[in-house]
């Protein structure tokens, strides 16, 4: 199964887990990115208002791909304004398969996994597996045997 990650990261914790999960998998890989950058105060508030921003181009054709997997911080317990735009503006979607892979400060409740998902799903894609990583499992290194977890339903199909 050909697989694309697109990933959002803004502290770097993200970008670490999608490269590992890139790797594990043997994934394409494309880094959805702001044109300009803002204040994290700003960021956030705009995510929980669900708010898009402009992105750089990368990836968002998928007709080349079985699998799309999104992976984004959570930021006020919503997606960010970059992946909010990136969802916008996939294409050739519909029929694929995809997966959603956050990860957050806290360890709390967030429905910026089931946003994602929802996205995804509207465009007629079929969820395969979600993900979230909380802070403790990043904090004590628990994040990579739950990555390569993770992985194993993308190297079964």
């Amino acid at each position: 199964m050909k697989t694309l990650i697109a990933c959002y990261s803004y502290s770097g914790n993200t970008l670490t887990v999608a490269q590992n999960l890139q790797k594990s998998i043997n994934a394409d890989f494309t880094r959805i990115e702001p044109v300009k950058d803002k204040w994290y105060v700003i960021k956030a508030i705009n995510a929980y208002m669900g708010k898009k921003w402009p992105i750089k181009p990368c990836i968002n054709d998928i007709s080349d791909y079985d699998c799309l997997i999104v992976c984004s911080p959570v930021w006020a317990g919503r997606p960010t304004p970059g992946i909010n735009q990136y969802l916008e503006e996939l294409e050739n979607v519909s029929g694929k398969k995809c997966a959603v892979l956050v990860t957050m400060g806290g360890d709390g409740s967030q429905n910026a996994t089931q946003q994602i998902r929802d996205a995804l799903e509207s465009k007629g894609m079929e969820l395969m597996g979600q993900m979230v990583i909380g802070g403790k499992a990043q904090k004590s290194g628990e994040w990579e045997s739950m990555t390569n977890d993770f992985a194993r339903k993308f190297k079964e199909e």
